[in-house]
């Protein structure tokens, strides 16, 4: 039981290490190649590379970043207020009255 367990990892291994390899070259012959499609080449092998290595796709987090910029950055009201309400929100500090001894 023990030996497949060490033959799957070594296969994993194996796999890692060819990906790793395959996308690396992929990225050289594309810096090699120039060009439209050579960059083309060069961007997705390190889309795959960076997914590999990282865990994290390049894209889908320069998405989710693009996603949250449009976003508001306050959540007031839950969504139910008005002009009014958004107009007293936005010149909060400007509506206070001045402290006492200010005279």
């Amino acid at each position: 039981m023990e030996s497949t367990a060490k033959e799957s990892t070594a296969k994993l291994d194996w796999n890692r290490a060819g990906q790793l390899l395959a996308w690396g070259g992929l990225i050289a012959l594309g810096a090699r190649r120039g060009g439209v499609l050579g960059w083309l080449a060069v961007g997705y092998g390190v889309e795959r590379l960076s997914s590999l290595t990282f865990g994290v796709s390049i894209g889908q987090s320069l998405l989710a970043a693009a996603a949250a910029s449009r976003e508001p950055r306050h959540h007031f009201g839950e969504g139910t207020r008005d002009a009014v309400d958004e107009a007293s929100w936005e010149s909060f500090p400007a509506s206070d009255p001045p402290g006492r001894g200010v005279g």
